[in-house]
């Protein structure tokens, strides 16, 4: 916790903003919404003091964890949860063992 007097040193790194078990189908750069949009990406940089604004589609309800692709900020309170209400579509996936055909 900083106490008064001292100075307060923060800094940001870039961050590999990613989603566990999904896909970003657009990412904006820079949160700029004039341009063509990336598609199909698993992680996206965020430079210090920028904004990314990124769309997916979520096929499945559950838990999905929002990571700095630098997982070793994880351990250091870097994560979310965004979590996805809805009816389960087993033609994605379903939960239990995996069946042969």
């Amino acid at each position: 916790m900083p106490t008064l007097g001292p100075p307060v040193r923060h800094w940001n790194f870039t961050s590999f903003f990613h989603v566990i078990g999904e896909i970003f189908d657009r990412a904006y750069q820079g949160a700029s919404l004039g341009g063509p949009p990336a598609t199909g990406l698993q992680t996206v940089a965020v430079p210090p003091g920028g904004a990314t604004i990124v769309e997916m589609k979520l096929d499945r309800p559950g838990h999905y964890a929002l990571v700095d692709h630098a997982l070793s900020r994880v351990e250091r309170g870097l994560a979310g949860m965004l979590i996805v209400d809805g009816p389960a579509n087993d033609d994605v996936m379903h939960a239990g063992q995996a069946t042969t055909k």
